[in-house]
């Protein structure tokens, strides 16, 4: 409520209006629910002054009986004659009171009213402060596109219509999941399928936005990867994209899995989900784990088990077909130019959970 509302109200409640003004008011109290609630609540907050005043003059009053029968049964004893004068003193004693109380109250009145005015004047500046600051922390959230994450990890797109695949472990606590990279920004995913025992999930994009500029670059590799061989990873240990090269050490994985590479490659945690990828480009493999007992080693699921797994999936549970490239567009390129293409493929995996 600003002050001229507030005066407006006054002066209605008051019935300082002219009769134009007056009814104009009534409208609007007819029209706008919101107004008619203000000017109810006003006038139960006059009505509420009104009652308090009302009882300390009827306190004093009856204090002034009281006092009055007290003074007449000790004097009865006194003559008439006696009396007189002191009746007459009385008399214009309690006139005189009578007379400055009333004058006090109407001036208490007209005091108090202009503190009240003055009170709900401050008030409503205070409202509009407080309303101004909201408003300014409503949109410095606003700046923030996301909470801070419970998780993340990383995950690349093996599909031009929007599947990406990732580590189960990454996702498998998840409420919901979103994917960024430079390429594409920030996407929200569902998580369409997993198979918790070879560590693979698929995620699907479910953003409108997102559209493909060219088909998927890279290709599965169906073959296993040899002994000695040199790979490289792209992932997101941290918030921007890090490159790593090394080779394949061992033909099997923690405690001898056979659908995993042991890979001298260093890795962090970050980095599970993120591809694998040969000398030619292609994805052998998916980024799925760190030894920490064994310094250096880290291990990845094989291209060969991610292919069967894609397979396996049933039709019924993918609302668009999956689309898988076997053609390498990469090979023959640098590794500079490799790694251009692929960046725009891996994004950094952010999972979030009510726990």
């Amino acid at each position: 409520m600003n002050p001229e509302e507030l005066e407006l109200i006054d002066s209605f409640l008051l019935g300082l209006l002219s009769q134009e003004k007056q009814s104009l008011v009534e409208e609007k109290m007819k029209n706008d629910p919101s107004f008619r609630l203000r000017v109810e609540e006003h006038q139960s907050f006059l009505k509420s002054l009104k009652e308090y005043d009302d009882h300390k003059t009827l306190k004093m009053t009856l204090n002034e009986i009281q006092m009055g029968a007290d003074i007449s049964s000790n004097r009865k004893s006194f003559s008439m004659r006696m009396l007189w004068p002191t009746v007459g003193i009385a008399a214009s004693v309690a006139l005189l009171c009578a007379v400055g109380t009333l004058f006090l109250a109407r001036w208490f009145d007209q005091e108090h009213s202009t503190n009240y005015l003055e009170l709900r004047k401050n008030v409503e500046r205070l409202k509009k402060s407080q309303s101004q600051i909201l408003e300014n922390i409503k949109k410095e959230n606003n700046k923030k596109d996301y909470a801070p994450e419970n998780y993340s990890g990383s995950g690349f797109l093996i599909s031009s219509n929007g599947y990406v695949v990732t580590s189960y472990h990454v996702v498998k606590a998840a409420d919901s999941v979103y994917i960024e990279n430079e390429k594409f920004g920030k996407l929200k995913t569902s998580v369409v399928y997993s198979s918790p025992e070879n560590d693979i999930s698929l995620l699907m994009i479910l953003d409108d936005k997102f559209q493909a500029t060219r088909p998927i670059a890279c290709a599965i590799r169906g073959k296993e990867a040899d002994i000695g061989e040199g790979v490289y990873t792209l992932g997101f240990p941290r918030e921007e994209i890090v490159y790593g090269e090394g080779s394949i050490s061992a033909s099997t994985g923690y405690q001898q899995n056979e659908n995993a590479y042991q890979v001298s490659v260093p890795v962090n945690p970050g980095n599970s989900g993120g591809p694998l990828i040969d000398q030619q480009g292609s994805l052998i493999g998916i980024v799925n784990g760190v030894q920490t007992q064994t310094r250096g080693a880290a291990f990845a699921i094989k291209s060969e088990t991610l292919l069967e797994t894609l397979k396996n999936i049933p039709t019924d549970s993918l609302n668009r077909p999956l689309k898988i490239t076997t053609q390498n567009q990469l090979a023959g390129m640098s590794r500079v130019n490799q790694v251009k293409r692929w960046r725009d493929l891996v994004f950094i995996v952010k999972v979030f959970n009510a726990k």
